[in-house]
């Protein structure tokens, strides 16, 4: 092992483009009671704008019943990210009213945003939409400008990932979902009359809620396990680590870094690596060349999201496994 000791192994976490991107200028900013006021003056205008499309402004769905007597969920949510979010606001305005979403993580702390996203600014572009849901008010825009001001938003390049963090969680807030964090479901289970039952545990205990549907919103730790090569995860833990774990780059001052992949996550991690004192860091890659297309935007284009369900299978695995 003495060749290994100044060497630590990360492992590329997730395929994607190694595509060079601008990074944002140095924009100072201060908070002021000012941008205090404008956020909640949004705040009015989204809640003006919810109740103008409330129409019919009741719940689409019966009551029913579960097992212990008490109303079951319409759709349990499993994951309170961006997709579990987007998803819960959506039901809510096809008027299923009764959504809970859980995520095992801390407020603040779900995805990667705060986690292991190493990379300094999203690579989508600013202009990004998603979980407003086409409502002009709850864009990432509004809210950018109503924080920061129009100049700042014009001057920006990229958005920052502790910006879009703190804009999910206010997306979350102002559309009225119940999140519950700290939760995870352990368990799910047919119960009677067609509902499922989820066993949910917390530092208040465990109890067992049931739903209609449950709907799995758990990002890329959903797709089980994260993996690395067997002959690397025999390594002492102090000399290799998974892009998705919690690094010490600290501790990588002065060492010579190998990174398995060659991804958007293997670059970040180089580069976040090179700036905490690397000595050196080598990328290593199966492909003869590096992608450098990004498969991924095709995406961000609405026709390909709103029929990629009406797909056969064979097909919409054809898309996905190219992507």
């Amino acid at each position: 092992m003495t060749a290994l000791q100044d060497v630590t192994t990360i492992i590329e976490a997730e395929p994607a483009s190694s595509e060079i991107r601008p990074m944002n200028i140095s924009l100072e900013y201060t908070n002021s009671r000012e941008d205090t006021d404008s956020l909640a003056a949004l705040e009015a205008r989204i809640a003006r704008d919810l109740d103008a499309i409330a129409h019919p402004n009741q719940a689409w769905l019966p009551e029913r019943l579960g097992p212990d007597g008490k109303r079951a969920l319409d759709v349990l949510v499993v994951g309170a990210g961006q997709s579990g979010i987007a998803a819960a606001f959506g039901l809510t305005r096809s008027a299923v009213t009764n959504v809970l979403v859980v995520d095992a993580a801390p407020e603040g702390r779900e995805g990667p945003w705060t986690t292991y996203a190493r990379m300094p600014n999203l690579r989508s572009p600013k202009e990004l939409t998603g979980p407003d849901l086409d409502i002009p008010s709850l864009t990432y825009r509004s809210w950018h400008e109503a924080k920061y001001g129009e100049a700042h938003w014009q001057a920006l390049v990229r958005i920052p990932k502790g910006d879009w963090n703190d804009y999910l969680l206010f997306v979350r807030r102002v559309t009225g979902l119940k999140v519950e964090n700290n939760t995870e479901v352990t368990d799910l289970a047919p119960a009677d009359g067609g509902l499922i039952a989820a066993t949910l545990v917390s530092s208040a205990g465990t109890r067992v809620v049931y739903a209609r549907k449950v709907l799995l919103a758990t990002g890329q730790d959903g797709v089980g396990t994260w993996w690395m090569p067997p002959m690397l995860a025999r390594l002492p833990t102090h000399l290799r680590a998974h892009a998705a774990d919690s690094v010490d780059f600290a501790a990588l001052k002065g060492k010579r870094v190998a990174v398995i992949g060659a991804g958007a996550s293997a670059f970040d991690n180089a580069a976040t690596a090179l700036e905490a004192g690397a000595v050196e860091v080598h990328l290593f890659c199966r492909r003869a060349e590096i992608q450098t297309i990004q498969p991924y935007r095709w995406l961000t284009f609405r026709g390909f999201l709103a029929h990629l369900s009406e797909m056969s299978d064979e097909w919409r695995w054809r898309f996905m496994s190219y992507i």
